[in-house]
Parts: C-alpha cells; sequence; structure tokens
C-alpha cells in the first residue's frame, strides 16, 4: 500500500512539474532570456513548495491510513489534495 501511495504521489509531481516547464517554456519564448532567467527561479521554488506540500500530505494520509486500515484511501487522499491544490 505504500508503494501505490508514492507511485500516486510520483505521477501527480510529475505531471505538475511537467504542466509548469511548459508554462516557463511558452513564457521564456515571449519573454526573452532575462526574464526567463528570473521566471524559472520562481518557477522551480513554487515546484518545490508544491512538491513539499504534496510529500507532508501524503505522509499523513499515509499515518491516518495505517490507524484506519481501509485499502487505497491515502492515495485517494492524496490525489483529491493536489486536485483541490490546481484549483
Amino acid at each position: 500500500m505504500r508503494r501505490l501511495v508514492w507511485v500516486a504521489v510520483g505521477a501527480v509531481g510529475g505531471v505538475l512539474a511537467y504542466r509548469k516547464a511548459q508554462e516557463m517554456l511558452v513564457d521564456a519564448r515571449d519573454r526573452g532570456v532575462v526574464l526567463s532567467a528570473q521566471q524559472a527561479g520562481l518557477s522551480a521554488a513554487a515546484a518545490l513548495t508544491t512538491a513539499r506540500s504534496l510529500a507532508s500530505g501524503a505522509v499523513a494520509a499515509v499515518d491516518q491510513a495505517r490507524t484506519t486500515q481501509t485499502p487505497g484511501s491515502a492515495a485517494a487522499r492524496v490525489l483529491k489534495t493536489a486536485k483541490q491544490g490546481e484549483q
């Protein structure tokens, strides 16, 4: 069950990183090199913050799932939290 949670966390993190990279690429084409370098730093910081919050949510969900013994509930909570964060 732990592996499934981490696979879900990794998948959500990968999708978020891919979307941020695509947005950054489009912005870089529009702005130029200097502003895109600054934007890259800000985007990396935002992605890191998102990954940290996702990981902490996953750890909390796994701990809660261990106490409730409901299979798959931890992964569902992590994915739900990630979807809410995107909106």
